[in-house]
């Protein structure tokens, strides 16, 4: 709370993100349809006794997982890459693979689909502008295990 003159306000941070999303809430955000690109996280600032509205957010959105005919899993390359993923990956879009609103789902995204794709924002920093950051120390290996586990998990993700 913040006062100006005689009038006091109250400010809050509303939405998905930080801390939460990657701790034990992260796994609970995406349930209630907060979605990364669809909803945004705000700084809301009011007086008690103001009469102005927030503007709405969007309706809950929820993260339906790529399906892929064409890309096979294979199990061992798909455990490989879990301990990638949690080590490199999971801060930001989330354990497990279910992002919690700060970054996107990877399980969604056709990049992990593409080899070029995945490489060139991963390891190449083609989405840096985007705030992802670059990891130009991954090898091949470690980028086709990583591939393989997000896609594991978009094959097991539940309705």
């Amino acid at each position: 709370t913040y006062a100006i003159g005689e009038q006091q306000y109250v400010a809050l941070l509303v939405g998905a993100g930080g801390g939460a999303a990657s701790g034990i809430m992260g796994s609970k955000v995406p349930n209630y349809g907060w979605k990364y690109g669809t909803h945004t996280r705000r700084l809301v600032s009011f007086a008690l006794d103001g009469e102005a509205t927030v503007p709405d957010q969007p309706a809950p959105a929820f993260v339906v997982p790529l399906a892929s005919d064409e890309f096979v899993v294979d199990s061992d390359l798909a455990e490989t890459g879990m301990y990638e993923y949690e080590t490199v990956c999971a801060t930001c879009h989330g354990p497990g693979a279910v992002a919690a609103g700060m970054a996107p789902d990877l399980r969604a995204s056709p990049m992990v689909l593409s080899a070029d794709a995945f490489e060139s924002v991963v390891r190449d920093g083609a989405r840096q502008f985007r705030s992802m950051p670059k990891y130009s120390t991954l090898s091949d290996a470690d980028l086709l295990a990583l591939r393989h586990y997000i896609r594991q998990r978009a094959e097991h993700a539940g309705p």
